[in-house]
């Protein structure tokens, strides 16, 4: 960094200095602050701290799912999800059911990636087409893809029922979210807890305290079942909370059920349980986006669920039936990378989505992987074109620089944790970087504002 006056240099420090000054600031003297930068024309480092030491990611991790899953599967891989006619046609009649069998897509009715096909739609339309006015049975949905439970055994129990939790399902609907509305008057009476849209089977269980001010909502899964427990204490007022949705296929059924009766589709009285015995039929496949596409919502957004996703796919190629399907997610990851030429020893990969607390890489893995594809296309697209640019995501002092937009990076945070993986520029990297900062003891404001100062110090001048 330098300041000039009248086109002279007064006075200038090196990128190692920078660093050095970042990790003096407060609130940084307990810290597991790992920083790297690494230049990559030549592959060197040209500044580091605790580069080498594993530091919990949280969702930087994201980075690690995504290259291996580019890696793994291609940028033009889909997710297939095949809809069956089980049963026998006679005439105008379906006599047995609709099945959706689920290939792990986590992008089914999502409304974050345009221009998806609505396969409820696909259904309906595919299912007119058929000739077919009547079903004697109804819709059936196949969730044997995945084995149960649809987290991750690394999540905290006290991160499923909330919306950022959502499990990942072989049939994922609506971004496997739900919302739970109702009132509280001033007498401390609720109203009828209502889930929007409704979820068939699952339960919502009201446990929450009347109190006259202030609120402290918790939610938990219930036990064995789909059920939902809102906890705490509410004041008066109209609450809508999104959370988890523990059925997502469920919902997914009674949907396509719903939109064919709308369009004319007439029901009838049937038992179609020797339909699943019966031969089928394949309606169609839904394909998703590609993953290029996926990958660049879930960076932007910082989707749990879609990258979990991701790694599972990811299993799925690796074999995952001798592992589990997450390890066989993590050991497809480390062999990617082990390809790329990067020494996995200091990853300690739990997860997709970096949810996991116990998810941790070095600094050094992390920006030596973006130095590895920094060139690699895929599907057409490099990864810092998937990358959201840094904008205020590293606070005001950065959001107000003109380096904001010639930033990209993935953040991550989560109590105690912030951390941002990155390139610059963002159109012709020329130094991938990495910032972990675990335990700080100034608030959260103050680090990105030590974050974002350190970004500028590193780059204004290059």
């Amino acid at each position: 960094m330098s300041l000039t006056l009248m086109g002279l240099s007064l006075w200038a420090i090196t990128a190692q200095e920078a660093v050095d000054a970042y990790v003096a600031r407060k609130g940084m003297r307990h810290a597991s602050a790992g920083v790297v930068v690494i230049d990559i024309d030549s592959n060197k480092v040209i500044a580091g701290h605790l580069q080498d030491q594993a530091i919990i990611t949280a969702s930087t991790m994201k980075t690690v799912t995504s290259v291996a899953a580019l890696e793994t599967l291609g940028g033009d891989f889909r997710f297939k999800t095949h809809v069956y006619l089980q049963g026998k046609v006679k005439g105008d009649t379906l006599m047995g059911r609709v099945l959706i069998r689920g290939g792990g897509d986590p992008t089914l009715g999502t409304h974050h990636i345009k221009g998806q096909p609505d396969i409820v739609n696909e259904i309906v339309a595919a299912i007119k087409q058929r000739g077919i006015t009547h079903i004697a049975g109804s819709v059936a949905t196949d969730e044997s893809l995945y084995p149960y439970p649809p987290y991750s055994i690394h999540w905290d129990v006290g991160d499923l029922a909330w919306d950022y939790g959502a499990g990942v399902h072989a049939l994922n609907f609506a971004d496997n979210v739900m919302t739970v509305r109702f009132k509280v008057d001033k007498w401390g009476r609720f109203s009828p807890l209502r889930l929007v849209p409704h979820v068939p089977g699952v339960e919502v269980i009201n446990r929450m305290n009347y109190q006259a001010r202030g609120e402290n909502i918790d939610f938990a899964l219930e036990y064995g079942r789909p059920g939902l427990v809102l906890m705490g204490g509410v004041c008066p007022g109209s609450y809508n909370l999104t959370t988890s949705n523990p059925a997502p296929a469920a919902l997914l059924a009674d949907s396509v059920a719903h939109a064919l009766k709308r369009a004319g589709i007439h029901w009838l009285e049937g038992d179609d349980i020797e339909a699943a015995q019966a031969g089928r039929e394949l309606l169609l496949t839904h394909e998703s986006a590609q993953l290029t596409d996926i990958i660049e919502s879930l960076l932007d957004r910082s989707d749990n669920m879609f990258t979990h996703a991701l790694l599972r796919a990811v299993g799925i190629q690796n074999g995952w039936r001798d592992a589990g399907i997450d390890q066989a997610g993590v050991e497809g990851v480390k062999r990617v990378l082990t390809k790329l030429g990067i020494d996995t020893e200091a990853l300690f990969m739990r997860d997709g989505s970096g949810l996991a607390r116990a998810g941790k890489a070095s600094p050094y893995l992390l920006a030596s992987m973006l130095t590895a594809v920094v060139d690699t296309e895929y599907n057409g697209r490099r990864l810092c074109e998937l990358m959201p640019t840094a904008s205020d995501r590293v606070g005001n002092v950065l959001g107000r620089h003109r380096l904001a937009k010639q930033i990209v990076l993935k953040s991550g945070s989560m109590t105690d944790v912030q951390c941002y993986v990155g390139y610059y520029p963002a159109d012709k990297p020329r130094y991938a970087f990495a910032l972990l900062a675990n335990n700080y003891t100034c608030t959260r404001a103050e680090l990105r504002s030590h974050m974002s100062r350190l970004l500028i110090d590193l780059f204004a001048d290059k």
